[in-house]
């Protein structure tokens, strides 16, 4: 396949972006809760220090931060962070925990990487280390490009494939979706492609993972529903039908759902 191919290619997908948002703002409560990794025990940071991504006088840039679980655990280890994130809930939760924990050299924005212009922001050849951390910001030959743009260092990108979602892939059954974005297998084939056809040398890192999740049903009633949202419109008898679902597989009040995954995370020099 040819670079024009691909740019031509993998191009973001229709979406319903409020309805994203929504479903991750309905997401920002149990993310909040959960322990910040440590180069001990996380192997994504491992990877980082391994390869001297990240030192003492590094700019970072994290886009699809979330609630900052990752930007807040490397402000010790670098000159400054600044972490991006769509979702106003996920934004406002990694604030506080920056502000809880008195860090001086992190910044949260509530910003959609798929709309950010770099050049005015200041933020062309600007950070050390981009990185991109199972997040659905890139997901486009563009919002790819746009982290070796940003970069004058390192870039890191890691996605879930191979994945199964239980619950997720029986609400899609329920009301006729056959296709399933949770996997990033498709755009992990597009980003190797690309970066190779640029003349980069992307290194892969693979971890399975299994992630042990509960909502309340308020909470599944938000990320289900506005999941399914960025598919396409639901009626109101579809939304209906995935609240009795969830109702149905609900116990002691919580939705529980175990997602099996392989992380897959590429890193190249700029």
């Amino acid at each position: 396949m040819k670079l024009e191919e691909i740019l031509a290619r993998w191009r973001l997908r229709e979406q319903n972006k409020q309805a994203g948002i929504e479903m991750w703002n309905a997401m920002a409560a149990g993310f909040s809760q959960d322990e910040l990794p440590t180069f001990a025990n996380n192997r994504f940071l491992q990877l980082l220090q391994k390869h001297q991504m990240i030192t003492a006088d590094a700019l970072v840039l994290d886009v699809g931060c979330g609630t900052g679980k990752y930007s807040l655990a490397l402000a010790g280890h670098c000159q400054k962070i600044i972490g991006i994130d769509f979702s106003p809930a996920m934004i406002a939760s990694a604030r506080k925990k920056a502000a809880e924990k008195k860090l001086k050299n992190v910044e949260f924005y509530c910003l959609d990487w798929h709309e950010v212009n770099l050049q005015e922001k200041g933020w062309e050849k600007k950070f050390d280390l981009v990185m991109a951390r199972n997040t659905p910001a890139v997901q486009s030959a563009a919002t790819l490009q746009k982290l070796s743009l940003a970069g004058r260092g390192w870039c890191v990108l890691s996605k879930p494939t191979r994945r199964t979602d239980p619950v997720s892939d029986e609400i899609r059954r329920l009301v006729g979706i056959a296709e399933k974005r949770e996997s990033s297998d498709e755009d992990i084939a597009y980003a190797f492609s690309l970066l190779w056809l640029e003349g980069r040398l992307p290194y892969l890192d693979y971890e399975e993972q299994q992630w042990e999740m509960q909502k309340t049903l308020p909470e599944a009633y938000g990320m289900y529903i506005n999941r399914m949202k960025t598919y396409r419109r639901l009626s109101l008898a579809e939304e209906e039908k995935i609240k009795q679902y969830l109702k149905s597989i609900a116990r002691d009040g919580l939705v529980r759902e175990k997602v099996s995954t392989v992380i897959t995370t590429f890193y190249w020099h700029v």
